[in-house]
């Protein structure tokens, strides 16, 4: 069997000469179609025969319209009706192609005659003859005109609506730091880290509470003379307790003199603040420093007046809740700032930021009495950035997979949804929420075909029972008192509008 070629109507000349080339047999038929523009001059024909001649092939050409056929016969090619008529004929001579005139000479090599020839009449008949052969070639011509007008000059313009579908998906997609290139059957796509130190300041009450000492305890010693003259006790002279595991220590608040052998009192209070100056009768009876090898002192009452007080001061509750309220500051502040080293097309989730490296220091101690506790804070915080058409390329192939058959997407729409819980390790989970809208697929060339040269009404009532559409056809055609569509294809527009 020969090698059968079959054209497009937009095929030319090149295309037909490149598929020669792929051809393997000696014989090659070419078939063309009704509305094909090639073989409509004879160097077609001229270069067709010399490319089968380079190739060493035997080439025929097959069309089912007859003038084409002859056209093609006197190109000098053998044409044939129907592919199966080329393949019966088992040879292919070349059609004999009718001598062209040689064309006429140079005026100065023409004889021209000194005085033109008699011209003789035409009997009656030939001259009838000759007048309804105008007649009917001018009938003829208008007919074609009219004709060729009725195919070529009228156009039409189709719209469809398509039936459209709503189709949802919830696509989880893992984003990997080791990821190097996007997989939406695993639903894997890269990511990368990003990262900047953030540092700050915050100041709480505080809510802890210590017993801090309150008041000197106060009293009065007796001091007895040892010697026989007076001796002059100065302010601020140290008496103290001896009992105890720590003594007492007290300090003179006046000046005494002690006659000779005699006794005098003297005011005292205690040096440290707190419950611990509070000591029994008799418990004071010793006298510090030089003064002791001649006076001895005792306390004849209780010394009173030292006490507790409760203040605020700084408890772990408060260092722990301030440091807490600092880094979620900073984690925010970490989350805005590192937005600019994102590419236009990257987001950032909240829940992929981590804290990598952390400075802390407080201007209290623990436990130290204050109203107010300043915390100060420098993290290293790091994020993972992912890009958001890699995470639509996967949700876009979960929506193709879901699509009815003979549907397409015609529009779509992802939201990105912010992870339920940090990365793990080098991995971060979130979901993508994909919605898409599917059209019905039409067609446009076949519409063409099915409604050529059919009425307004006719076209739209097999418009609407061979193709799913949601509205009825719109059909517009020109002129409009034609009211019916063109006969050539190419002069009918199709527009496929799908409505989400």
């Amino acid at each position: 069997m020969p090698d059968i070629i079959h054209l497009q109507p937009d095929d030319d000349l090149a295309v037909l000469r490149h598929r020669m080339r792929k051809t393997r047999d000696g014989q090659v038929v070419i078939v063309l179609p009704w509305e094909t523009r090639l073989f409509s001059r004879p160097l077609d024909g001229e270069l067709v025969l010399r490319e089968a001649e380079r190739l060493g092939v035997e080439v025929a050409v097959v069309s089912e319209d007859p003038d084409r056929r002859a056209y093609i016969r006197w190109i000098g090619l053998p044409a044939f009706a129907s592919a199966e008529e080329a393949a019966a004929a088992r040879q292919w001579p070349l059609p004999e192609r009718p001598s062209l005139e040689p064309p006429p000479r140079a005026w100065w090599e023409e004889d021209i005659p000194l005085q033109p020839p008699p011209a003789r009449p035409l009997p009656t008949w030939v001259q009838g003859v000759r007048q309804g052969t105008r007649v009917s070639i001018f009938i003829a011509t208008l007919l074609l005109i009219l004709a060729f007008a009725y195919a070529v000059i009228p156009q039409a313009t189709v719209t469809l609506v398509p039936t459209v579908q709503t189709i949802r998906t919830v696509v989880s997609v893992s984003a990997g730091l080791e990821t190097k290139a996007v997989d939406t059957t695993s639903r894997e796509i890269p990511a990368r880290r990003v990262g900047d130190y953030f540092e700050g300041d915050l100041e709480v009450e505080t809510t802890g509470t210590a017993a801090y000492e309150s008041g000197r305890a106060t009293g009065t010693v007796l001091f007895t003379n040892l010697l026989g003259q007076e001796i002059r006790v100065p302010v601020r002279t140290i008496v103290r307790t001896t009992a105890g595991a720590f003594p007492v220590r007290f300090a003179t608040t006046e000046e005494v003199i002690v006659p000779p052998f005699g006794q005098a009192p003297a005011p005292i209070e205690a040096l440290e603040e707190g419950p611990v100056g509070n000591v029994g009768a008799g418990l004071i009876n010793q006298v510090e420093g030089v003064a002791a090898l001649a006076l001895k002192v005792i306390n004849p009452e209780p010394t009173r007046g030292g006490g507790l007080q409760e203040v605020r001061a700084v408890s772990q509750e408060d260092m722990d809740r301030a440091r807490a309220q600092l880094t979620e500051r900073l984690l925010e502040e970490a989350y805005q700032g590192l937005q600019e080293y994102l590419e236009p097309t990257e987001v950032l989730f909240r829940q992929s930021l981590e804290i990598q490296g952390a400075e802390v220091s407080y201007n209290r101690f623990l436990y130290e009495r204050a109203d107010t506790l300043v915390v100060h804070l420098r993290l290293l915080i790091t994020g993972m950035a992912v890009d958001r058409h890699n995470a639509e390329a996967v949700a876009y192939a979960a929506l193709v997979r879901r699509l009815p058959p003979d549907h397409v997407l015609v529009a779509t729409d992802f939201e990105l949804q912010e992870p339920t819980s940090g990365p793990e390790g080098s991995r971060l989970t979130f979901s993508v929420y994909g919605i898409g809208h599917a059209a019905a697929e039409i067609d446009s060339e076949a519409v063409r075909r099915a409604i050529r040269g059919k009425s307004v009404s006719a076209a739209a009532e097999l418009l609407t029972e061979q193709w799913p559409l949601a509205e009825p056809p719109q059909i517009e055609v020109w002129p409009e008192w034609l009211n019916r569509l063109p006969l050539l294809p190419i002069r009918i527009t199709v527009n496929v509008t799908p409505m989400p």
